[in-house]
């Protein structure tokens, strides 16, 4: 599991996630990925266009996240999903704790809007 981080124009923080988010990968990226979303108190679009394979370790870890950061006052949108990363995000409903968007631009005014 690779994890690259950007910061985009205002105060928003992009992440793209490459490799299988399972207990593996979420163990080698679950730290990393906590400090650099949580510990800045930005808003973040996560790139999922790069993850092949979600399992429940992926979801506790995004939702774990997206709680913290509203803590702050800030918000989290997926993006990108791969059609089998997507099934899994729609059939646990992940979509009602965390907004996801099909698209970079979609997520960005998701969090703007």
């Amino acid at each position: 599991m690779d994890m690259d981080v950007t910061e985009i124009d205002g105060p928003l923080t992009h992440i793209r996630l490459t490799g299988r988010l399972d207990s593996p990968g979420v163990d080698r990226i679950e730290i990393k990925f906590t400090a650099a979303v949580v510990s800045r108190g930005r808003s973040v679009v996560v790139d999922l266009s790069g993850v092949d394979f979600l399992a429940s370790m992926g979801i506790r870890m995004f939702i774990a996240t997206a709680r913290a950061l509203h803590l702050k006052g800030s918000k989290m949108v997926l993006f990108g999903a791969t059609d089998a990363v997507f099934s899994v995000l729609e059939h646990v409903a992940l979509d009602q704790i965390i907004p996801i968007a099909a698209t970079e631009a979609e997520a960005i005014e998701r969090l703007r809007g």
